[in-house]
């Protein structure tokens, strides 16, 4: 570290200078950094006792340790030559956490962004190549592309793979029918910038390029004009407005499964419906009127037989008929109780109840009551189909069966990195995941 001699003065000054920055917005932590860097190679804290610059921004400031790294590092490496509190003229827009990011990459990297980047794009490209550091057998590196010009067409046949709709919109555009490169490039990059990465190759799209690194090869910027040539050279055979991806690519996997699922649920509906219909001849209310109504049918039937006999004779007569009724022990009760309390005039109205056969379709209900037994275990098999783990999934297919599974479960990989795939608690996770007895992901 370069010693720096501050006097007693410039010290207070720059102890005041840093208090009042903190609470600054813009460009304020150039100068905050500039001056924790004068102090920290003048070692002018010690004149308040404090052994370490840290020390002195923790009891000074409350700035943790990390915090007052950052300030300096974003001034040593972003700041004009000598002794200035001025940023260099490609970072003068550029925010700090932006900075903070970059302070990792070679400075080839940094060549990359733009003020208007954002955090993540650059955190991509460190993940990037962090990965391919990782991967020396660039296993990643699809299709064997050689050159170049080929991987970079390798990428942006990946990325429009992935990105359905952006091709197929890209396709039916009145900007490409009239070839307009400025309208085109807004329905690939609809905002300020955008960064895609595959493989060995890292794109960041800008408004006007796109800058493409190869990890250990060579990196430059590419016109969107060239952009399109690659990606028509690409795709020009199969183009077919918005069915161009179907056309290069084929009709993605998920489409088929759609009605399978619309085709459940209808039964399940059906076997539902009939409940309401049924429910209204459960309650025993219902039953009630069923017993009086058996009881009078009895009764018609014995006052019918007896008027045959007797040719209409008093009704004194007719008490020790329904005397003869009472073996029954469960109408005994009733039976009793109902002739005493009707007048003799009733008895030709029971007549013309045996004569009116729309009484008798009560007993039917108790046919109609009898099906719900069969109904109930119906409903209870809806569930029958209940999660299984992928793994138990599986062990249930031929060895061709998961080979197939395995190579169309990796293609919605294409979003994880390589650092976690060959993580063993990724692969028990997804293995553990429950499924359908067809291995799609359960959908509760």
């Amino acid at each position: 570290m370069e010693y720096m001699q501050l006097s007693m003065d410039d010290y207070i000054q720059s102890k005041n200078e840093i208090k009042q920055e903190l609470g600054g917005i813009v460009k304020s932590f150039v100068r905050i950094g500039w001056q924790l860097t004068r102090i920290n190679k003048s070692e002018a804290y010690k004149h308040d006792g404090y052994s370490t610059i840290a020390e002195f921004a923790k009891a000074e400031y409350g700035m943790n340790p990390s915090g007052v790294s950052r300030f300096m590092n974003v001034y040593e490496r972003y700041s004009l030559p000598g002794d200035t509190p001025e940023l260099q003229e490609q970072y003068k827009d550029f925010k700090f956490a932006q900075l903070t990011e970059m302070l990792q990459l070679p400075e080839e990297d940094r060549q990359i962004f733009h003020a208007e980047d954002k955090r993540e794009d650059i955190r991509e490209l460190k993940d990037f190549n962090k990965e391919n550091e990782n991967n020396p057998m660039n296993l990643l590196d699809w299709k064997s592309a050689q050159s170049t010009e080929d991987k970079l067409k390798a990428t942006i046949q990946e990325f429009f793979h992935e990105k359905q709709g952006v091709l197929n919109t890209l396709y039916s555009s009145e900007a490409y029918q009239a070839g307009n490169i400025k309208g085109m490039s807004q329905i690939i990059n609809p905002g300020d910038s955008m960064s895609y990465r595959k493989g060995t190759v890292f794109l960041m799209f800008h408004q006007e390029d796109i800058t493409v690194k190869i990890f250990n090869g060579e990196m430059k910027n590419i016109t969107w004009e060239q952009f399109f040539a690659y990606t028509q050279e690409i795709f020009a055979e199969a183009a077919a407005g918005n069915r161009t991806y179907e056309n290069y690519f084929g009709i993605p996997e998920e489409a088929p499964a759609e009605p399978e699922k619309e085709e459940i649920s209808p039964t399940t509906e059906q076997s539902v419906r009939p409940e309401p219909k049924i429910a209204p001849a459960q309650p025993e209310p219902t039953k009630e009127p069923v017993e009086k109504v058996d009881n009078s049918v009895d009764k018609c039937q014995k006052t019918a037989v007896e008027e045959k006999e007797e040719l209409r004779t008093e009704s004194t007569v007719l008490k020790p008929d329904f005397q003869t009724s009472e073996p029954k022990p469960k109408n005994t009760g009733k039976s009793q109780e109902i002739p005493l309390s009707e007048p003799e005039p009733q008895i030709p109205g029971q007549d013309n109840i045996q004569n009116h056969p729309e009484y008798m379709p009560e007993p039917v209900t108790e046919q109609d009551v009898r099906p719900e037994s069969e109904i109930a275990p119906a409903q209870s098999e809806q569930p029958v189909e209940s999660p299984i783990t992928r793994k138990t999934y599986m062990d249930s297919l031929t060895a061709y069966g998961t080979a197939d599974y395995l190579a169309k479960a990796m293609r919605s990989f294409a979003n994880k990195t390589y650092n976690m795939l060959l993580d063993p608690a990724f692969w028990e996770r997804w293995l553990n995941e429950k499924v359908d007895h067809n291995g799609r992901p359960w959908e509760n």
